[in-house]
């Protein structure tokens, strides 16, 4: 089914930001949900050469990108140079802007939207930012006052975040994370379908501490004779380490450096091991996917507030890092091996909380907020009809 653009011009929207894997993925499923509301809409994205951007560049290459310098603010040398890296991106930022002429400026969150989100402002653009996490970064504190349209994936309260204007829709996942078939799935991870399988991750670019300890339980799970199958997303830089450990164990351990396609491996996996980023939380709910999470402990607090919002409501179990030990991890990881009555009810849990619609409520938000407003005018029909497209396999 075609949906009309009934406008005369295309909307034009600028994603700024993207310091992580984490914050560049809901700007990249916003984008496309976007291009299905509005065909001939355009999207651009603002990208630093920072290492964990480069790794998801896959995800935005479908829109328009132009360079802009990284603003990074943490430590004491990147807190020195921050005016003079904020100038640079701010020239940068100000050119792309008045040739691209957007009708709205989306920071996704991180140091790097920040001078974009200013630069916007003061040329007269609406502005919006997303923040995914349970407890707000410094960068979306210091932006929410006076941007158009603050986006959070799980209510906070007015005294952690003063904002102008709050909308709760989730955070956006990506349309291709859904109906895959589990067989296939497999079949291009080279594992068994049939077996239980976990799936073990640390973001884009790995966890060590994750990676050392799941190393430890192996060892002893193995050893009991288990009968469990392991897909390990390393990071780039431990693949080597991984495949170290896998010529000392068995072809149920399949370690991967890096996975465009990360659908395969949420299809082929019963349960999942994991730090507590919020686009990991997101994509884990919206697919129903149980959880035992390790949240990074140095980021202010942010991974342990998301862990909670999943835990206080069953989804998934938590274990600080410092408790974190391969003996713990193997009895966690044996537990939900062998007890799928307790998985299912996990995953129904994480059902409960996940927002599979969310891209699609951030784009008609967007699109509203750039003067677009026909996209929310939409038929019920209509819109489940376009709602059933995006959650369909791409």
């Amino acid at each position: 089914m075609a949906f009309e653009d009934r406008s005369q011009d295309s909307l034009r929207v600028v994603f700024a930001g993207g310091t992580t894997g984490g914050h560049l993925m809901p700007g990249a499923a916003t984008a496309e949900a976007l291009k299905m509301l509005l065909p001939s809409s355009r999207c651009l994205f603002l990208a630093t050469d920072r290492k964990a951007e480069r790794h998801c560049r896959g995800a935005i290459a479908p829109f328009e990108v132009a360079a802009v310098p990284a603003t990074p603010a943490n430590g004491l040398a990147a807190r020195l140079l921050f005016p003079f890296r904020a100038l640079r991106a701010a020239d940068r930022a100000r050119a792309v802007i008045r040739a691209f002429r957007p009708h709205v400026v989306a920071g996704l969150g991180g140091h790097n939207c920040v001078v974009p989100l200013l630069v916007g402002k003061l040329l007269g653009v609406r502005s919006a930012v997303f923040e995914s996490n349970a407890m707000p970064g410094r960068a979306v504190r210091f932006v929410a006052p006076w941007v158009d349209l603050a986006v959070l994936q799980w209510p906070i309260k007015p005294a952690d975040l003063r904002a102008r204007r709050v909308l709760v829709a989730g955070n956006p996942v990506r349309r291709s994370l859904f109906g895959v078939a589990r067989k296939a799935a497999a079949r291009r991870l080279g594992v068994s379908p049939d077996r239980c399988t976990l799936l073990a991750l640390g973001g884009s670019q790995g966890a060590l501490v994750l990676n050392q300890a799941l190393y430890g339980a192996l060892r002893i799970i193995r050893a009991k004779g288990a009968d469990l199958q392991v897909i390990h997303l390393t990071g780039v830089d431990h693949l080597p380490a991984a495949l170290e450990e896998q010529a000392n164990s068995s072809s149920s351990y399949r370690p991967i450096g890096f996975l465009e396609r990360m659908e395969d491996a949420y299809a082929a996996a019963d349960f999942v091991l994991a730090r507590a980023g919020a686009s990991t939380l997101a994509e884990l709910t919206a697919l129903g996917l149980p959880s035992i999470l390790v949240p990074y402990p140095y980021a202010g607090s942010h991974q342990q507030a998301n862990a909670a919002v999943l835990t206080q409501d069953g989804a998934a179990v938590s274990v600080n890092q410092t408790e974190l030990t391969g003996g713990r991890l193997a009895a966690l990881i044996q537990e939900f091996a062998l007890d799928p009555r307790r998985r299912r009810l996990m995953a129904e849990r994480a059902r409960r909380l996940g927002r599979p619609q969310a891209a699609l409520t951030v784009a008609a938000e967007l699109a509203e907020l750039g003067g677009f407003g026909h996209v929310a005018s939409f038929s019920p029909q209509q819109q489940e009809e376009i709602q059933n497209q995006f959650l369909r396999a791409a």
